[in-house]
């Protein structure tokens, strides 16, 4: 044992012994390089899930070292989730350098000097970093040429977002709204209306500068804080700058009109009209057009468009649709040579509506997508003049001949441009047609069951082009209002509200299938759900170009029209009060149109906003009336009488109240002695709405005429507001009457010897004006049966509304309000029918 132990210690010295001459041997160097051939090499802070699961070294090589020496080995490397600190600075630098690049050629864009050369090589595809370097090298260092690009002063002030209207329980202090959880739950916004902002996003407004702006009391408003007029608003931007000294010059027309595949081709104007040989001032019309109307109703794709007008083929351009694009074009400018008559702006863009009907009357095969389209644009700019009628027939003649045409059959087989102008020209006129149907109060031109086609595709190009505000000045140098269009969202977006507005039609006028209750709120929640499925990229406050805020108007003027007509009604077993969401509607349409005048002034709106503005101001004259009466004693005795059976009978009263008596009356009686006194809140929206028309009328001539029917209608309910009028009152009276060469629809006045028929035999009695029959209290409020001699103003012989005096009629009260006689009316059971429906006089 001893000699076992000995000879263990002395190996173990043995061995000390030697390891101790080789280090001395080798010094530090051949310990560091011993170290070194440990493993295999260098090591990688990421290893290949090959070496992780082994727990051995990596090389950090594809593949590695130690999978490669494997045979059916894969050598993965997975993405750390952690990155060092170094990678961090590495990549926020990287960012930093890309962001100032950016900027760099964003301010170059604003540069008089230099914004031409930039637009072009960014046309060509050069990247930001090489023209951020040719700018670096033409600006002199030390220098700043260029001013850094920051939002103006009064869009980072602050925008308040009042929520939309689908929040009915906001403003409203009685009733809840139709919420998710069934009727008279309330409505909540949910998560998705949440306004999100990036803290470096230039829509990102501070708390402090919210709290500086007034609280909105309008759904959808944005409230601006300003402390003078805001520069925002298109127009004054370039109140500092050189005015062009011709119109062969138009800034920013270009990139209005893009994209150009060859924007120096030159075809001359004689390709597309004999109006005029100035191709400055067709591409002038034409930006204008695509600037402030395109869109929302447009049949056309404007990338078909401008690529075969640019290179003057006709496969989606033709001389019929650019003499109408012009002419609805000229609605928007102010220059001589956009009207007929220099010297009358009311003939703006006549002589270029003048050829295009010379060209229609030409047609042998109006079956082309072109003259469908022209058919549209037409239509639009007539409702602009105020012939309703004329747009009306053009609307559904363009409509008419796309069905004929089976454009709503698309199957998507086939070239996809052809596919792509089809879907487009189909959804303009179905979307055109149910705006005139839904304001006129009439079925659509095509059936409930229509077949529809796919809608346009969105296209990220496309989207993410610049919507540019432009002028007869052009484009301004101060780009403000500059932002992503994100046109094909607005168009999708519009063509499904376009068939919700398809089902209300039907739900409210189909003669077989009376409106219930059920059907109302049913169509009503759709409203709400689209309202909220909005894309987050056309919510107010992310985008606020003249195409999202119609779209947002066009909402509430079709949740106002569902309901307007049944304003004296209560919907049985729900909280909603029909009356109460129309006034919000209108105050919303008012809200918005305030933001818009805020932005780009009145004087470039599309076509169709009066429309709204007088649906709005129509409301507030309405539930004014009625609020005022309701507070006043002697209106308070009458009105306690509106049903049959309760109380003492009523006096004219009540029955010439807008929520009392329909529109036909001929001749309505006042209200009350002393004209009733309007709540301040009411007054005020009456009172800019008013001052919203007079500030359109020269764009757009029916603003003048809805002036008119205000006025009418205002002094038929005894209210006292203030409308400027222009002509002689005889004059004024013609235009709120019927006549022959118009269909009416927008007629409030109107009179049973309207009706009235008169035979040759009965020349004596026409030589004897008949007054015009009025009702007396018992037969206006209790609808009785009335006979020859119930009524002492009656002529003798004759019956109300039919001139014979034959029979005798059943005088019921009417449940329904509508301020146009000549307009359609919802299917509404009558009597206990009524009830049966669900719904209640109030």
């Amino acid at each position: 044992m001893e000699d076992e132990q000995g000879r263990g210690t002395s190996i173990e010295q043995t061995s000390t012994s030697s390891r101790s001459q080789k280090n001395d041997a080798t010094g530090p160097a051949s310990a560091l390089s011993a170290k070194r051939r440990r493993g295999l090499g260098i090591v990688t802070p990421n290893a290949c899930t090959e070496c992780r699961k082994k727990r051995a070294k990596c090389d950090g090589q594809t593949p590695c070292g130690r999978c490669r020496s494997q045979k059916d080995v894969e050598c993965v490397y997975e993405v750390p989730v952690r990155q060092s600190k170094e990678n961090l600075r590495h990549e926020i630098e990287s960012l930093r350098k890309q962001q100032r690049q950016t900027e760099n050629v964003l301010s170059a864009l604003v540069q008089p000097e230099l914004w031409e050369d930039v637009l072009r090589r960014l046309r060509n595809g050069q990247p930001i970093e090489v023209i951020s370097e040719w700018l670096s090298g033409i600006v002199p260092s030390g220098a700043s040429a260029l001013p850094s690009y920051v939002q103006p002063a009064e869009l980072r002030s602050g925008v308040t977002l009042a929520p939309p209207l689908s929040t009915y329980t906001v403003t409203m202090t009685g009733p809840v709204g139709y919420g998710p959880g069934g009727i008279g739950q309330p409505i909540t916004q949910g998560s998705s209306m949440k306004q999100d902002f990036d803290a470096n996003s230039p829509w990102n407004f501070s708390s402090q500068s919210q709290s500086l702006s007034q609280p909105s009391t309008h759904p959808d408003e944005m409230q601006w804080s300003l402390e003078g007029p805001p520069r925002s608003r298109v127009g004054l931007w370039l109140q500092d700058q050189d005015q062009p000294g011709d119109n062969t010059q138009y800034r920013g027309v270009d990139q209005v009109l893009a994209p150009l595949e060859n924007p120096e081709a030159k075809v001359p104007p004689s390709t597309w009209t004999n109006i005029t040989n100035d191709s400055a001032l067709v591409r002038h019309l034409l930006a204008l057009y695509f600037c402030w109307e395109y869109p929302t109703f447009a049949s056309l794709s404007k990338e078909h468009f401008m690529r075969d007008y640019v290179q003057g083929r006709h496969r989606y351009c033709s001389p019929i649709l650019i003499n109408a694009l012009l002419s609805l074009g000229c609605r928007f400018s102010t220059k001589p040579d956009s009207r007929a008559n220099p010297n009358d702006s009311k003939t703006s863009g006549d002589h270029f509506f003048k050829e295009t009907l010379r060209l229609l009357s030409r047609e042998t095969n109006n079956h082309n997508l072109t003259t469908i389209q022209a058919l549209g644009i037409m239509s639009i700019r007539e409702a602009s003049c105020g012939r309703d009628s004329e747009s009306w027939y053009y609307a559904g003649q363009s409509v008419r001949l796309a069905i004929e045409m089976g454009l709503h059959r698309i199957n998507g087989d086939g070239d996809e441009d052809e596919l792509a102008v089809q879907a487009a020209t189909f959804w303009g006129a179905f979307a055109l047609d149910h705006a005139w149907s839904l304001a006129t109060g009439s079925l659509p031109q095509c059936s409930w069951f229509l077949q529809l086609p796919p809608k346009p595709n969105i296209i990220d190009g496309i989207e993410a082009s610049l919507w540019i505000p432009y002028t007869d000045d052009g484009a301004p140098l101060q780009r403000s209002a500059e932002q992503p269009s994100n046109v094909r969202s607005v168009y999708k977006c519009f063509c499904e509200l376009s068939e919700l507005v398809h089902q209300s039609l039907y739900v409210l006028h189909s003669p077989g299938r009376p409106l219930s209750s059920r059907d109302l709120l049913s169509i009503y929640t759709q409203y709400l759900n689209w309202y909220d499925s909005i894309p987050e990229v056309l919510r107010l406050g992310h985008n606020f170009t003249p195409a999202v805020l119609f779209a947002h108007m066009y909402y509430h003027f079709a949740i106002l029209l569902l309901f307007r007509p049944l304003i004296k009604l209560r919907i049985i077993g729900s909280a909603i009060l029909p009356r109460d969401v129309c006034s919000q509607a209108a105050d919303a349409i008012q809200g918005l149109l305030r933001s818009y005048s805020q932005l780009y002034t009145l004087r470039r709106t599309p076509s169709f906003v009066p429309y709204f503005l007088l649906t709005s101001s129509i409301m507030h004259l309405a539930v004014g009336a009625t609020l005022s009466e309701s507070v006043s004693p002697t209106a308070h005795s009458t009105t306690s009488t509106a049903r049959p059976g309760h109380g003492q009978a009523g006096s004219s009263h009540a029955a010439s109240s807008p929520l009392a008596g329909s529109s036909e009356e001929p001749i309505p009686s006042p209200l009350s002695s002393a004209t009733p006194k309007l709540s301040p809140k009411v007054a005020a929206t009456i009172k800019q709405g008013i001052a919203d028309l007079a500030e359109m009328a020269p764009c757009h001539h029916f603003a003048e005429q809805a002036l008119n029917i205000l006025r009418f209608l205002a002094k038929k309910w005894n209210i006292d507001v203030d409308v400027p009028h222009q002509g002689t009152q005889e004059e004024i009276d013609k235009l709120v009457r019927p006549s022959t060469n118009s269909l009416n629809f927008f007629i409030p006045n109107i009179s049973v010897d309207d009706f009235r028929s008169s035979w040759p035999e009965r020349k004596a009695q026409r030589a004897a004006p008949i007054p015009p029959y009025e009702y007396n209290d018992t037969e206006r409020m209790e609808g009785v049966v009335i006979g020859e001699q119930s009524n002492p103003k009656r002529q003798p012989g004759s019956s109300a509304g039919s001139g014979q005096g034959v029979g005798a009629s059943y005088i019921a009260e009417n449940p329904l309000f509508w301020p146009f006689p000549m307009q359609g009316r919802p299917m509404l059971p009558e009597g206990p029918q009524l009830e049966e429906a669900g719904f209640a006089l109030l």
